[in-house]
């Protein structure tokens, strides 16, 4: 299997293990403590604890109900009572679920072992979410640096610290295919921000090439090869009458890049595409088709926004897209709290179901193959994007008010947002990216996972 489609954004699930410690009601259990014992442990159950066991949640998010729907999976559980067996738990989990009141009592060395193993750390929750002792919990394992230790309260918490593990996940395995020179010659990375300070803080692999190989291998893919992927667009989609003749030459686009992510064993991607040689050669029709396949990929080498956008498509299982953030706006627009994003990117999955899908030129220039589509009128969206420096995201919600064809980009759509002046002034990045949900509190969790700061706007 190819490395892109075995681990992809929208197959990634996070893996938790459990760790089984000696809980406090075993140790009241003691004939040294006849009080706890007979009225805390056998004692009648509170009355109010039944009523709260038998409610009826909003959504069941305990892990067995997790792992049922498929949203997680889990790891044998490991008793762990010695330091010797803290070895025992998996290195490849995600995050380790400590039992409801299983740290109260236990050693401090041991904690501090468990702590150093380097994971999260979730205190258990119950059906609705809730980890009602949790909080007792934090006090002893935030004595330990670095430790990362969460305590759901509702569903919505676990649902949200579910997405920033996948993302989290995909992280371990994101091998990231750069075409083209690095720093890239039209966004911004700083110096010190060099291919090694980025694989070292998020824990992923870059591989640079030429664009020398990237036309050989559009150029070196058959017609026949590609034709296919041409006939189906055609098919499929509205194309302009002027591009239907060598339309095959965008299906090798397609093809090519493929086959450059199978050779590198890659699954994302980014080109610095003001650079190639030839206005043909623009992926920006490829990348539609790609995103939509679960593959992230960002235009113009812009390494930061490509994270963000692996980030949201990992956390959600959906495609996204980026572009430049009020390149297309109008003073009314801001005045009326409306920001616009704006490239040469959408993917097909993003029509609104009225709406048409077209394969038009590129920047009005009578070749090269960029998509028009309308998203649908109130989507409710997340927009975020990253520092050039990788230390902090922001994020905000927004609805999408219209789409429309602004030729240079093609794709401009203006989203509402709670404050657009703010946005304008304070968000960071060269480019922002847009997915469809609500995604902030994903964004807000994984940030402290990644030891980001965050700026909700």
């Amino acid at each position: 299997m190819k490395y892109y489609e075995l681990y992809n954004t929208r197959t990634i699930k996070p893996l938790l293990q459990r760790i089984k410690m000696k809980s406090a009601l075993e140790f009241w259990s003691s004939d040294e403590l006849p009080v706890a014992k007979y009225t805390w442990v056998y004692g009648p159950k509170k009355p109010r604890d039944q009523v709260r066991a038998v409610e009826t949640p909003p959504e069941n998010v305990d892990i067995k109900n997790l792992v049922e729907r498929g949203l997680v999976s889990l790891l044998e559980p490991v008793e762990v009572h010695t330091i010797p067996d803290v070895s025992k738990l998996s290195d490849d989990a995600d995050a380790y679920v400590i039992g409801d009141m299983e740290d109260w009592l236990t050693s401090e060395e041991l904690l501090e072992a468990i702590a150093h193993r380097g994971k999260p750390l979730i205190a258990e929750w119950d059906h609705w979410g809730y980890s009602i002792h949790g909080r007792l919990s934090r006090f002893r394992l935030n004595r330990f640096k670095g430790v990362k230790y969460i305590v759901p309260m509702g569903y919505e918490e676990v649902l949200d610290l579910i997405r920033a593990l996948r993302a989290l996940r995909f992280l371990k395995h994101l091998r990231i295919l750069y075409i083209g020179e690095y720093p890239p010659r039209s966004v911004t990375a700083p110096k010190d921000v060099s291919f090694r300070v980025i694989e070292e803080k998020f824990g992923i692999k870059i591989i640079k090439v030429d664009i020398s190989e990237y036309i050989e291998a559009v150029k070196s893919t058959m017609p026949e090869e590609a034709g296919g992927v041409a006939e189906q667009w055609l098919r499929k989609y509205i194309v302009a009458e002027h591009l239907r003749k060598d339309f095959t030459d965008y299906g090798r686009i397609y093809v090519g890049l493929k086959k450059l992510l199978e050779k590198h064993s890659a699954n994302a991607l980014t080109l610095e595409c003001p650079a190639l040689p030839d206005i043909k050669y623009v992926p920006c029709l490829a990348y539609s088709m790609l995103l939509d396949e679960g593959i992230p990929v960002g235009c113009e080498a812009d390494l930061p926004t490509l994270l963000t956008m692996t980030i949201l498509m990992a956390a959600s299982g959906d495609a996204a897209f980026m572009g430049n953030l009020n390149e297309n706006v109008t003073h009314w627009d801001i005045e009326h709290n409306i920001v616009t994003i704006n490239h040469d990117v959408v993917p097909p999955s993003y029509s609104c179901p009225s709406c048409s899908y077209t394969i038009k030129d590129y920047h009005d220039m009578k070749i090269g193959a960029t998509p028009y589509t309308e998203l649908q009128a109130g989507l409710k969206v997340t927009l975020a994007g990253m520092h050039w420096n990788m230390d902090k995201i922001w994020a905000t919600r927004g609805e999408v008010i219209s789409t429309h064809d602004t030729v240079h980009c093609r794709v401009t759509v203006r989203v509402r947002v709670g404050d657009a002046k703010r946005v304008s002034r304070s968000a960071f990045g060269h480019h922002m990216v847009l997915i469809r949900g609500d995604y902030v509190n994903a964004l807000r969790t994984l940030s402290q996972l990644l030891d980001l700061e965050f700026y909700e706007l």
